[in-house]
């Protein structure tokens, strides 16, 4: 196939899939949060901490990383979401989430209970979900 054939292929599925996605509703904010709270503690449970500091919002990046940092020999075994509490209204919701996980150093299974806050904010011109709250410091 010349070329110039596959150039106009590639451009038509591209102008259809823009096309499509227009037509499509705009994903619910309760849907898009529901997705956030999934993707982040997916993330610490894959031990992709840094992965998960995707989520913080800009003015905890930092202090984000540093917890990053400060959980290297931790290894996360599972979480389990216990209660999330949602208000529409004010774009901001509070997650708490049961984490067991260990330490290589000691091999001993723990326990905690990680408060997550989210608030729905505008970041570069677009409105996403962002966590608030750091991740949690595995003692």
């Amino acid at each position: 196939m010349p070329m110039k054939n596959k150039v106009r292929i590639i451009f038509w599925n591209m102008l259809a899939a823009v096309a499509i996605s227009a037509c499509m509703p705009a994903m619910s904010v309760r849907t898009e949060f529901d997705d956030s709270i999934n993707k982040y503690n997916k993330f610490l449970s894959s031990q992709s901490f840094d992965a998960a500091g995707f989520f913080a919002s800009e003015s905890i990046a930092q202090e984000f990383s540093a917890r990053v940092k400060a959980a290297k020999n931790i290894k996360v075994i599972d979480h389990r979401i216990v209660r999330v509490g949602y208000d529409e209204k004010n774009g901001t919701a509070q997650v708490e989430v049961e984490i067991d996980y260990y330490s290589l150093s000691s091999y001993r299974m723990k326990t905690l209970l990680d408060i997550q806050k989210w608030a729905y904010v505008t970041e570069s011109g677009f409105k996403h979900w962002r966590l608030t709250s750091l991740l949690p410091e595995f003692l």
